[in-house]
């Protein structure tokens, strides 16, 4: 059995424990907060930069499309004009 002093001690141990838990637990809280707002403006970020670059591989297919109907058509054109010397 714990006498008066022992268990008054035992109390404030508790309570100093306590406060140490409730400030590290605002402490975490708080930067989870700021985690939690860091990785959406990360996301958005990404979104934004997902559309560029698939605007830019819209564009580069086209692009290539494009020269592949050029050389087609030129590789033809070469193809007709030594046809035409033989």
């Amino acid at each position: 059995m714990m006498n008066k002093s022992q268990v008054d001690n035992w109390r404030q141990g508790m309570e100093s424990r306590l406060e140490k838990l409730t400030i590290v637990n605002t402490k975490q809280s708080t930067e989870l907060s700021h985690i939690k707002e860091s990785v959406e403006e990360i996301k958005s970020l990404v979104r934004e930069q997902n559309g560029r670059v698939r605007t830019l591989e819209k564009q580069t297919s086209a692009l290539q499309s494009i020269g592949s109907a050029i050389t087609i058509a030129l590789s033809g054109f070469v193809g007709w004009l030594f046809n035409i010397r033989s």
